[in-house]
């Protein structure tokens, strides 16, 4: 079977659903790809996370204390972390895997892929999809999430007097909201960031993989990219799970601020550096086939060149014929359109763009990290002061 009459064959990729714990989902009734099994995982999460520590609070009389200190009600890290990010970190999946099962089976569809290294692609999938469900990789993280857990509960013991512990010096324990914070709910936050995290990593590996295969990239490709601009797909879908990130830095930087009057000016580095990165994250692995497009460029324009140069010059000698030919039987004489098309293919080729993305497709994810540190900059600065100052940047 040649190259040009490959067959399409469907390339299932569901990197963001399923993996180790599909069973305990399935258990609870929340296994599936529809939104009501999303909406009904956000509903747990809450339940098991920030209501418990309100209720548990409560019982200790530290749901609403006299101050910010001692209030559980009030601790915007707390808001932000299990009633903003963690349900944004279970709904992101959803973007992510529509996105991917259209995206994926497109380098097949495509012909991207040669029929030589077709089985070696879905052996690159097959791979990745054991990694995802690897119990060796799931034990990793889980034990991440129990070391995090050790040296949380350690530093928030020594912490100042808060909803989160009860007694001075050295007789301070653990609050009973503090104890669930430390054993259920920063475990469970910690485990969703770090699942996402490690499927991100997969998709990393994966577009690697991928770039490493000799595929049949078109430097005069109609989308300016060799033929690769749909990979940038899947960088809207990224905005949600920016964001929740976002928001639980925001909430813990809103929180410092109030707790100790530190001003929102001295986290902006920081907040730069995280949102840089967190942008990069979701940008670099499609710079893998940066070399790609670069080698296929510089074969079409040698290659096409020289055949437009061979072209232009007969044309030139035919229409050197003619120069004593009358202006009426001039308008008989035929165009040359291969000429022409060949002269656009060129072009074409010659302003492809190596990445198969443009720069300003960023701009919604840079939003989507910074947006949630408004409400923190709004301690410091009037909202109003922070959106002219946004405006005149983007006017």
């Amino acid at each position: 079977m040649t190259e040009h009459a490959q067959p399409t064959v469907p390339a299932d990729f569901p990197l963001f659903e399923g993996g180790p714990f599909a069973k305990v989902h399935e258990v609870l009734r929340l296994a599936g790809t529809e939104r009501r099994h999303l909406w009904r995982s956000v509903a747990l999460a809450v339940l098991v996370t920030w209501v418990p520590l309100a209720v548990l609070a409560a019982l200790q009389g530290c749901a609403i204390g006299p101050d910010w200190h001692t209030s559980m009600i009030t601790d915007v890290s707390m808001a932000a972390r299990f009633l903003v990010a963690l349900p944004l970190l279970i709904l992101a999946p959803l973007g992510l895997r529509l996105e991917l099962q259209a995206m994926v089976p497109h380098f097949l569809s495509a012909g991207l892929v040669r029929e030589a290294d077709r089985e070696r692609f879905l052996a690159n999938i097959r791979a990745i999809l054991r990694w995802r469900d690897s119990r060796a990789a799931t034990a990793v993280l889980v034990t991440l999430v129990i070391g995090v857990a050790v040296v949380f509960r350690s530093l928030t013991v020594e912490m100042p007097d808060s909803w989160r512990t009860l007694g001075t010096g050295g007789e301070r324990r653990l609050s009973l909201a503090g104890m669930w914070l430390v054993a259920i709910g920063e475990p469970l936050y910690d485990l969703a960031m770090l699942q996402l995290a490690y499927r991100v990593a997969l998709w990393w590996w994966f577009l690697w993989r991928t770039s490493r295969l000799d595929l049949r990239v078109d430097a005069a490709h109609p989308d300016g990219a060799g033929g690769l601009a749909f990979l940038a797909r899947l960088l809207p879908a990224f905005r949600l799970p920016l964001f929740a990130v976002g928001a639980s830095g925001a909430g813990s930087v809103a929180n410092h601020m109030l707790l100790t009057g530190a001003k929102f000016v001295s986290f902006q580095s920081a907040i730069f550096v995280t949102v840089i990165v967190l942008v990069a994250l979701t940008a670099v692995p499609l710079t893998f086939f940066n070399r790609k497009v670069a080698e296929a460029k510089r074969r079409a324009a040698l290659a096409w060149g020289a055949v437009v140069g061979r072209q232009l010059r007969a044309y030139e000698e035919a229409w050197s014929a003619l120069a004593s030919t009358s202006a009426a039987e001039l308008l008989q004489v035929p165009e040359c359109p291969a000429y022409r098309d060949l002269s656009a293919l060129t072009v074409a080729a010659q302003k492809a763009n190596t990445l198969p993305f443009r720069m300003v497709q960023l701009a919604p994810l840079l939003v989507a990290a910074l947006l949630p540190f408004l409400p923190a900059a709004a301690i410091d600065v009037p909202l109003k002061d922070i959106l002219i100052q946004a405006w005149r940047l983007v006017k």
